[in-house]
């Protein structure tokens, strides 16, 4: 749709009317690109009012826009991006609250498996050589990108993928060896529980 040079001045003076125009003629198209990535009507909504909102208090400037199609889109574009972003970290907080939650509510039994679980990897990675260890808590403690522990350590890329995948592979021989005695733990456990 074409916007003319009075409507948006206009809107820089703050006629509402006018505005109200402006909103008519995008607020469909700007719902539909936020409902299309957003996938959930109450965001891609509030997305859209943000959008408007944003254009509302940049009025002042809109005189200046030459193609308000594509200014419009641009807006709708970084809302609909900061939304993804809010609501990828809302996700990852929940998923590690509710594994936190998780450990919390186990049995006592589950827990003590779990505690042994970890010390057993703890030891393994205590038993690693020092580069492989280095690499391997760098990615999985600190939560560092290959490319970002090579740069630490002064190794390719290559080598810190296989310090990494032996040290999974240890860990890995480790817990299938001892599966059985932590399997006996469980049964002398559950047996010996008062009821």
């Amino acid at each position: 749709m074409h916007i003319d040079k009075e409507l948006l001045q206009r809107i820089a003076e703050g006629d509402q009317d006018a505005f109200a125009r402006l909103y008519i003629a995008f607020y469909d198209k700007v719902y539909s690109v936020a409902l299309m990535y957003l996938k959930v009507h109450e965001l891609a909504e509030d997305s859209t009012q943000q959008v408007f909102l944003k254009l509302w208090e940049k009025r002042g400037s809109l005189v200046a826009v030459n193609d308000m199609n594509a200014f419009i889109f641009i807006i709708a574009r970084n809302e609909i991006f900061n939304n993804l972003r809010k609501s990828s970290r809302q996700i990852t907080y929940r998923a590690l609250v509710s594994e936190r939650f998780l450990q919390e509510t186990g049995s006592p039994e589950e827990l003590l498996i779990l505690k042994q679980r970890a010390g057993m990897i703890e030891q393994v990675i205590g038993r690693l050589p020092e580069r492989q260890q280095q690499a391997f808590r760098l990615s999985r403690e600190s939560g560092l990108r290959h490319k970002e522990i090579a740069g630490i350590m002064k190794v390719s890329v290559t080598t810190v993928k296989e310090h990494i995948s032996h040290a999974l592979h240890h860990i890995r021989t480790t817990l299938i060896v001892h599966k059985d005695e932590l399997l006996l733990l469980l049964v002398y456990l559950l047996c010996h529980t008062p009821v």
